[in-house]
Formats: structure tokens, sequence, C-alpha cells
């Protein structure tokens, strides 16, 4: 944790485009602006919220959470902003156009977003660079797949899910070149309900594994609740995204390639309450531990393809396996 936290502020630290720190904040107090689904998605909003938990226990921040309303977020962001929040903090893309339309109307008032970017003179934008961790559950999903048959289940047809998606299929087709990906997205092109409709992506799992896909990735936020249904009903194998998800299904969820929400939310909040949060755009990699991999479940993988994964992930940590970047958008 003390390295993660270093590493953080490290990289706050050399941020280009930055503005005058705030003064700071004896007692912040601190909005967050949730995503699709809420809280109980138990992954995206839930692992943001333990941030924001963490810092109204060990910050003292006086803290309050907004539920995401399509035809009136705007309204809710310049609300929390009026109540008198010196930092509003939004989560993900679907936040993205009210933050920066809201903090340009309250220039004295902090604002942040994760996982998205925003532009604006008074807003942070913290950014995840997922494409190792992703790798690396591709790279698993090809090896625990006996005939090469895996699928990719996106919540949306949104930048963050398509750029997962390239990650994936880069470590699928370095274990095995002849794999078959099966991809299906629950919604459309920016559709953000995607991500808010188990019983979709249980039905849209359970198909997949019904056509013979063997293991699935799931990036669908609260979505994934559903796919990790079917993966239990069909008796096969999940690798989730967002937070740890191992303990809801020991059975059929491998592993999960975790975005740390909850540390950049916490460093957020910490870095204001101790008046350097500035303006610009922080990035967060596998490298930098704002990515990760959760512990593999040893009752779902044979001990020679643990090997061989772990030998994967070793030289590609020590640089000896080159990654194409994400280009698309």
């Amino acid at each position: 944790m003390v390295r993660k936290t270093l590493l953080f502020l490290v990289v706050a630290s050399l941020i280009a485009f930055t503005v005058s720190a705030c003064a700071p904040a004896a007692k912040p107090k601190v909005a967050l602006m949730l995503a699709r689904g809420g809280l109980g998605d138990k992954a995206f909003n839930d692992s943001a919220n333990e941030g924001l938990q963490k810092a109204a226990q060990d910050l003292g921040a006086d803290v309050m959470t907004f539920d995401y309303q399509q035809d009136a977020q705007e309204q809710n962001v310049r609300a929390a902003a009026e109540a008198g929040y010196g930092l509003v903090i939004g989560l993900g893309s679907e936040n993205s156009a009210a933050i920066a339309t809201v903090a340009a109307k309250f220039p004295a008032t902090r604002f942040a977003i994760v996982d998205a970017t925003a532009e604006g003179a008074n807003i942070a934008s913290v950014t995840f660079s997922e494409l190792e961790g992703d790798f690396l559950a591709g790279a698993l999903a090809a090896l625990l797949s006996a005939d090469g048959k895996v699928g990719y289940l996106g919540g949306a047809d949104v930048t963050v899910i398509r750029r997962i998606q390239f990650g994936f299929e880069q470590g699928v087709k370095y274990v095995n070149p002849d794999a078959e990906i099966v991809v299906k997205y629950i919604a459309g092109k920016d559709d953000f309900s995607g991500f808010a409709k188990p019983d979709e992506a249980k039905a849209i799992a359970a198909g997949m594994y019904a056509d013979g896909v063997s293991i699935v990735y799931a990036a669908a936020g609260g979505s994934t609740l559903g796919a990790i249904d079917a993966a239990k009903s069909a008796t096969r194998l999940i690798v989730t995204t967002g937070s740890d998800q191992r303990w809801i299904a020991p059975e059929a969820v491998v592993t999960s390639r975790t975005k740390n929400m909850n540390q950049a939310v916490f460093h957020l909040i910490q870095s204001f309450a101790q008046g350097k949060l500035s303006a610009g755009v922080i990035q967060l990699d596998y490298k930098s531990g704002g990515i990760g991999l959760a512990p593999l479940a040893v009752n779902l993988v044979p001990a020679d393809i643990l090997t061989q994964f772990e030998q994967i992930r070793s030289d590609l940590e020590a640089g000896k396996i080159e990654l194409n970047p994400f280009t698309g958008n």
C-alpha cells in the first residue's frame, strides 16, 4: 500500500497541466457522483465508495454519494456544488459532460473524474491503462480453454470496453493464435444502460456457454453479476473486471482484473485535503498498482496451467513481451 501511495503521489506531482492547488481543507466535504448501476454493483461503484468511506474514516471527510440519473446528471452535479461540496468526483464517462459543464460555472470548487477525462482548469482526471492486466486475463483464459473457444462480454460499445477487449484479445492470441474469440455486447454505441442489466448479461452469457465457450471475460459493471450466475449454472468459468469478485462464486470466478477505484478516490480526497490537488490527467497502470489481478482460484486452475501463466506474467513484468497499444476510440 505504501508503494502504491508513493507512486500515485509521484505521478500526481508530475502532471504537466496544473493549476494552483486549493487551500488545505481541515475537514474536506466531498460528493461522489456514482456511475450507472449505483451502489451494490459489487464492482466499479462499490470499489469507489470504499475509497470514499475510507476518507471519511481516516481523514474525517464529510462525504455523500449521488445516484446517477441519465436525464438529470448535470443538475445533480450542480446541486452538489451549490451545497458546498469542495470536491465533486464523478465516476466514468457518463459523468464527464456534466462535470465539465458544471466545473466551468464553479471555478472555486474542485472537480475530478475517475476512469474518464474532462477538460477544465479545476478538473483532475484519473485514467487507467488496463492493457497489461487485460493481456494477462486473456492469456489465462486461453490457457484454461481446452478447445480454444473463449468469450468476451462487454457492457456497452464504448471506448473503455473496446480497449479492454483489445488487451484481452492480445493475451488470448499470445497463448493460442488459433483461438476463437466470441464477442458480445449487452448494449450498443454509447449506451451506458448495458452496465446495469444483469438479467440480459445472464442470458447472453448463458448463450455463449451453450454455444461452446468454455470461459468468459466480462467487462460489464453491475451486469457482470448476471454473467457470473450464468457461469455457475453452466458449470463454466468466468474472469471479471473491476473489483475482486471471487467471493461471489468461488466455483466459477477464476480471478478478477481489478481496477483500484478505491485507491484512486481516496488519494484524490487526500490530495484535496492537503491542498495538493491539481488539474490535469493522472494515469494509473499495472506497474503503479492502479490495475491488478486478484489471486487465481487454485481450485479452478490446474498446477501446470498455473506454472505456464506465472511464466507469462514474469515475462511481461520483465519487459520480454511487447504489447501493441490501443489506438482506437
